[in-house]
């Protein structure tokens, strides 16, 4: 057992201790130390399944055992590690490596240990807290143990066979990072030219396990290409003319490609595809998924900033003061049938007054004069942007 150790500089000393662990946002500070940590790029529209969201969830649990174990001095008993062990066994099941939930967990339990430090007074009250802060690297020893127990019991953990070896060489060439010895290693041992050109995908199976991406990243590993199965995903990169003919006979699979591109846009580019697959895949759409597809979308989710700033103009007011959404689901309609009033009017359904009633309410609470076709397209884009995302806006993972 490790107990809190006696504070050296008395009672002010853990009071102050106890302040900066209140005031501590976990919830920032995870989604922080989840940016930190990813190595490869990510979409900007939130996807089922996606990796970046379980490590996250170990961060914040990481955390708020490490906090809730300097702030009561008693070392987390079994009933509270459970929820620790079932977020790795989450981990595993979405085919992260038990060294990434490890790293995860020491990116937590350092982060809680930097935010005392930092908050301590220039007088040395940081100094002062420094035996309570072997707190986070005894956390480590009970981290361990549980994420290794929760791996060990997870039967259906998908082979890590060349995985990682993948994974860290795809971040690398998409952080456009210095060639090293290493990389020309595993490049080697995977069979992947690893001077460009460069073409990236992104893959997934429609309704697939963990396990089932694990094996789609294998066979396309066998095929020639740099491939890492991230969850409910595969991303990677293949050489120009790389035949897609034989994966693509599976029904279930959904594929975005692009064709070559500079390592400069390597990271953007992935992004994108993950957007891609991430639409298709609630669209319903299988098969080869192209840019022009959902080109909206996509500029949309590389300007975030602006797209809430449309969606803030066109429907904030609407929000407000029409709770019941009558009026949002109005302007819906309407730009889902190129504001082709009797259309609209019939699929909502509404009577024809009514319809209009109620375009002069929107038109007055938004400003909108939905004559012009300016401001028709900022509807447009709003709901787009409304549909794609829900309520809440993704920050832009720089």
């Amino acid at each position: 057992m490790h107990a809190m150790p006696r504070a050296v500089g008395g009672p002010a000393a853990v009071g102050r201790l106890r302040s900066v662990l209140h005031d501590l946002d976990s919830e920032l500070l995870a989604r922080q130390v989840a940016r930190d940590l990813r190595g490869a790029p990510v979409g900007r529209i939130a996807a089922h399944g996606c990796q970046a969201g379980v490590m996250e969830d170990i961060i914040r649990r990481s955390l708020e055992l490490v906090r809730n174990w300097l702030l009561s001095g008693q070392e987390p008993d079994g009933g509270v590690l459970s929820d620790l062990y079932e977020a790795a066994r989450e981990a595993a099941r979405h085919g992260l490596a038990a060294e990434d939930v490890i790293r995860a967990c020491c990116a937590a339990a350092r982060a809680v240990r930097s935010t005392v430090l930092e908050a301590g007074s220039p007088e040395g009250g940081g100094v002062r807290l420094l035996p309570h802060l072997d707190v986070p690297w005894a956390f480590l020893d009970v981290a361990l143990t549980t994420v290794t127990r929760a791996f060990a019991d997870q039967r259906d953990l998908p082979s890590a066979d060349g995985n990682s070896r993948a994974a860290t060489l795809f971040a690398r060439i998409c952080a456009r990072s210095a060639t090293s010895i290493e990389d020309l290693d595993r490049a080697e041992r995977l069979g992947f030219r690893l001077a460009g050109p460069h073409c990236p995908f992104v893959a997934a199976i429609d309704g697939g396990s963990a396990a089932a991406h694990a094996g789609l990243a294998a066979r396309i590993r066998s095929a020639g290409a740099l491939a890492c199965a991230e969850g409910h995903r595969v991303a990677g990169l293949t050489g120009p003319g790389f035949d897609w003919a034989g994966f693509l006979a599976d029904s279930a699979l959904i594929l975005a490609a692009e064709s070559a591109i500079s390592d400069a846009g390597l990271a953007d580019a992935v992004g994108d595809l993950h957007d891609l697959v991430t639409l298709a895949s609630r669209d319903g759409r299988r098969g080869r998924i192209r840019v022009d597809d959902f080109l909206t979308e996509l500029m949309l989710a590389n300007s975030p900033r602006l797209a809430e700033d449309i969606v803030r103009r066109v429907l904030g007011l609407l929000d407000a003061e029409d709770p019941s959404g009558t009026l949002s689901q109005t302007l819906r309609s309407l730009a889902a049938h190129g504001f082709n009033r009797t259309a609209a009017a019939v699929a909502l359904p509404a009577h024809r007054n009514t319809l209009l009633y109620r375009i002069n309410r929107i038109e007055k609470l938004s400003g909108l004069d939905l004559d012009l076709h300016a401001h028709r397209e900022l509807a447009r884009l709003a709901v787009v942007w409304r549909d794609t995302v829900g309520s809440e806006v993704p920050a832009r993972h720089e």
